[in-house]
């Protein structure tokens, strides 16, 4: 007899798979790990990372694979995560041959650049994205964008990405972090300069900068006190925001950055800029500053390391947030309700976008 989990429909994730750095990748991690009751989650890695060899070879696999699962006995359903650049024609590719063997397909944005991708390449946007039963965007500058590509009538899900929240609470460190692409879209051309200015008078603090480091960085002086850790494992990065007490994405852009929801649940104090949907997420439980404005910045940071109590009462806000909105019960919820209704979309074309679009 068949065990009641191996009935459950499936929901099968294709897009950045693993170990790897990126938003992405640490997503789709979280998803295999919650407890869904209703459903079961895969991941088809589409493609090993960023510049890494045999990726193509990882999206032809994808290709023979997707026909594959009409012949399961279970319903599945097909999500593809798409950010930017070469990301909308690879996964956008196999977005299409999921759409062409007839399983319900949804396409989740990632990301901040959609809106460069939109501008530059609409006509490519808009047939990858008309390939989706639904599509599932981060922000209300994403869903604009969308409706703006495909119609008012666009079938667009905001939904949000989500961590655990860990129940142990180490003692914090005089450690600033930043984790994520080291380079001038992150903003560290701008935390570099508003940390030289105000970590000479603060000793015994350290800046300590996880990931892989761009061109335009790597040419520029390291600041004092500042250390580089390289493109970590997750639990790595996991385990230093855990003691840090100070979080830091000064971004140009962004979406709904993993770093900073990662970091508010270990209670850092955070501090980012009003790009993407950062400004809602710090909203009342972490500091904002103008984007750009290494002066702001500066003093921000500042700030915070002088003053123990409003670390600790940023970083409880932030945390609390956290459980409140963006922690694994409530976005399980969440996800088995969108994915439910994509399970249930039948063939295409109209009235599958209406059933789509119909619900929540």
């Amino acid at each position: 007899m068949r065990s009641r989990a191996s009935t459950l429909p499936v929901v099968v994730h294709v897009g950045v798979h693993g170990d790897v750095p990126g938003g992405m990748a640490q997503v789709l991690a979280e998803y295999l790990a919650w407890p869904f009751e209703e459903l079961r989650v895969r991941a088809m890695a589409s493609t090993l990372g960023r510049g890494r060899r045999w990726s193509m070879w990882r999206a032809g696999v994808c290709a023979l694979r997707l026909p594959l699962l009409r012949l399961a006995g279970t319903p599945h359903a097909v999500v593809v995560h798409l950010s930017s650049g070469g990301s909308f024609l690879r996964e956008g590719v196999l977005a299409a041959i999921a759409r062409a063997c007839g399983l319900p397909v949804g396409i989740h944005l990632h990301g901040s650049m959609f809106g460069r991708d939109a501008e530059r390449r609409p006509r490519l946007v808009r047939a990858v994205l008309s390939r989706a039963h639904v599509v599932y965007v981060l922000s209300d500058e994403a869903g604009r964008l969308v409706r703006a590509s495909l119609g008012p009538d666009a079938p667009v899900r905001t939904v949000a990405n989500g961590v655990e929240v860990p129940t142990e609470r180490p003692a914090k460190e005089p450690v600033v972090l930043f984790a994520g692409e080291v380079g001038p879209r992150k903003g560290v051309d701008v935390l570099w300069t508003a940390w030289a200015a105000v970590v000479a008078a603060r000793p015994g603090w350290r800046l300590l900068v996880a990931g892989p480091v761009e061109p335009e960085i790597a040419a520029l002086p390291l600041p004092p006190a500042t250390e580089l850790l390289g493109a970590l494992p997750r639990a790595a990065t996991l385990a230093v925001a855990a003691r840090a007490a100070v979080a830091v994405l000064p971004s140009r852009n962004e979406a709904l950055p993993m770093f900073l929801l990662e970091a508010m649940a270990r209670e850092c104090a955070t501090v980012g800029t009003p790009v993407g949907d950062v400004a809602r997420l710090l909203d009342g439980c972490g500091a904002l500053v103008p984007v750009g404005d290494a002066d702001a910045l500066a003093t921000t940071l500042a700030g915070l390391m002088d003053d123990p109590a409003a670390r600790a009462e940023l970083g409880a806000a932030g945390r609390e947030q956290v459980l409140q909105r963006y922690s694994v019960p409530v976005l399980v919820r969440m996800f088995e309700r969108e994915w439910g209704l994509l399970l249930g979309t039948r063939g295409g074309g109209a009235a599958g976008r209406r059933d789509a679009r119909g619900a929540g």
